[in-house]
């Protein structure tokens, strides 16, 4: 296996500074009250490991320590309420496609001070990883890890169909495969419904554009554009090859354990493969435990030019929130979890792989064979074909991510209401009046 470092010296690369302004001072009221709630997203794999880290710092501490866990979509939801209610927690898990959103409504706390003071330490941090947290030039977030979108299959299928995929594959291909795959085993196909736009987004790279544009209110792309990626959920429906909404009303998608590659009782609503992050293999591959124990693999998403459209992604960032009172204990758990062996190994690579190089390193002999075959995908397939992430998406693109247009067009199209060239449409109208919106 190939050193992880590499993926680190890609991961500078494929991070760029952005700007946006907010402002703010440490409170140093940790000593006053020395307790700390921490959110998160996650599987419960995820859940069960950060216990544990909350629990050692507690213990190393001496402070109170209160986790938050909860599943991706319920997890923006609540933030949004305690955001309202000037109630958040003091650390939170913040994905790279919201970070522009919570700075620019003054949410987080910048951490340029707790750095300057070397409260939380980063000389073993990659300039490049380290730069995906600003904005502005600001440091507002740290990354837990480093990933990459991916294509997880069950490939155990895949071998007793005598079905062999292309390293890298188009739309178009894509689609002929899902079809054989479907026809030749009953398994469907789920082309990542209702979750966020990061495929969309994925596509739309490969063809050299970028869905959110240059942060000015409205997309970068236009009805024409994004119609292919429609058309695979129209296609997929009108051949059968593709899950209905039907097997989606009786499980949460979001939840790696009921996700239709590892959940189901039969082929018809089950889908062969899962559009995913490098870092959600292990996870999966205990989920399928349970149900068959089918051998998973990885491949790149789908496009028409793979090294335009593949990157390296933040698998997950700490930041400190503005409503905290205990900054200066939030900056010191940030550094503690980053640079520490402990919280490390508990995590492996569960967010991705450690950014601090010495940590990397820490853990590389206890690497799970999914976590081995994340690497190596890393190393062989993403670095050698990809380019600089796109910048955090623009405020107002939760809106569109969410049900109410992505999910619902998506819905629309599966339901057999509305074709793909008028979903097409459907979006780019409703998601161009949710950025003017904001």
């Amino acid at each position: 296996m190939k050193t992880a470092k590499k993926v680190l010296a890609v991961a500078a690369a494929a991070a760029t500074m952005f700007s946006m302004a907010a402002c703010g001072n440490s409170n140093s009221s940790a000593e006053a009250n020395k307790s700390l709630t921490i959110a998160w997203w996650g599987n419960q794999s995820r859940n069960d490991k950060m216990t544990k880290v909350d629990d050692a710092f507690k213990a190393a501490n001496n402070v109170e320590v209160q986790g938050q866990a909860s599943q991706w979509s319920d997890y923006w939801s609540k933030l949004a309420t305690n955001a309202a209610g000037k109630s958040m927690p003091d650390v939170i898990a913040m994905d790279y496609s919201y970070l522009q959103q919570y700075v620019s409504n003054g949410l987080l706390e910048p951490l340029d001070e707790y750095i300057s003071n070397g409260t939380i330490k980063i000389d073993k941090i990659d300039k490049g990883v380290l730069d995906s947290g600003k904005l502005d030039g600001k440091q507002y977030a740290i990354s837990a890890g480093s990933s990459s979108p991916a294509m997880i299959v069950n490939q155990t299928v895949l071998d007793q169909a005598g079905i062999t995929l292309p390293e890298h594959m188009t739309l178009d291909q894509f689609k002929d495969i899902a079809k054989q795959v479907y026809e030749k085993t009953g398994y469907k196909t789920n082309f990542r419904y209702y979750e966020a736009s990061e495929l969309l987004e994925y596509v739309l790279r490969g063809e050299g554009k970028v869905l959110f544009g240059n942060n000015d209110g409205k997309l970068g792309v236009t009805a024409e554009d994004v119609q292919p990626y429609f058309e695979v959920y129209e296609q997929g429906i009108k051949e059968g090859w593709h899950l209905d909404t039907g097997v989606f009303a009786s499980i949460d998608s979001t939840s790696i354990e009921q996700d239709p590659l590892v959940y189901g009782s039969e082929p018809g609503s089950r889908s062969w493969v899962s559009f995913k992050f490098t870092s959600q293999l292990s996870a999966l591959q205990k989920a399928a435990a349970g149900n068959g124990n089918p051998t998973l693999k990885l491949y790149a998403w789908p496009a028409a030019d793979v090294a335009k459209a593949d990157y390296i992604k933040p698998g997950q960032f700490w930041a400190i929130t503005k409503s905290s009172k205990n900054k200066d204990l939030a900056a010191k758990y940030i550094n503690w979890y980053t640079n520490d062996e402990e919280p490390v190994k508990i995590m492996g690579t569960d967010k991705g792989l450690p950014v601090n190089s010495d940590m990397l390193k820490a853990i590389e002999g206890d690497l799970s064979e999914g976590d081995k075959a994340a690497v190596e995908f890393l190393n062989t397939e993403v670095i050698p074909n990809s380019s600089t992430i796109n910048p955090p998406a623009p405020e107002g693109s939760s809106k569109v991510n969410g049900k109410d247009v992505l999910g619902t067009t998506e819905e629309s199209v599966l339901m057999g209401k509305i074709s793909a060239a008028d979903a097409a449409k459907q979006f780019v109208d409703l998601a161009n009046e949710a950025l003017a919106k904001k």
